[in-house]
């Protein structure tokens, strides 16, 4: 069995409370549903728009600390009728600024998960 290497994106479950911020508008409440070292995704009928600028607030299992983190919205996924086999409404981001220590706590994350499931074929 190989060691699964941690720096590469492996995008995995994450379900956390978070705290968005968008520059300008009111700070609104979602949920982190997955996450990797390079962005993950929110769950949200907030209305966001692709190129959307973010903050985002969280904390990563095992830490009490909260983490933040500067994102970009890169792609929506609205609400849907019969969201049965989808995500539920949100939006993809891509972190922009992570400093050290979030990314070590989302790789402690990644890392986790990995040991558990070492057979994940996520890109």
């Amino acid at each position: 069995m190989t060691k699964p290497r941690v720096g590469r994106p492996f995008r995995v479950p994450f379900v956390r409370a978070c705290l968005v911020i968008r520059g300008g508008g009111e700070p609104f409440r979602a949920l982190i549903v997955n996450m990797s070292v390079l962005g993950g995704y929110v769950a949200s009928d907030e209305p966001s728009k692709i190129g959307q600028t973010l903050r985002l607030r969280f904390t990563v299992p095992g830490n009490v600390l909260e983490s933040e983190a500067i994102g970009a919205v890169v792609w929506v996924n609205p609400k849907q009728e019969h969201a049965v086999h989808s995500l539920p409404a949100g939006f993809g981001f891509r972190f922009l600024g992570l400093d050290a220590l979030t990314r070590r706590r989302i790789e402690g994350v990644v890392r986790e998960y990995l040991s558990r499931f070492p057979e994940s074929d996520e890109p």
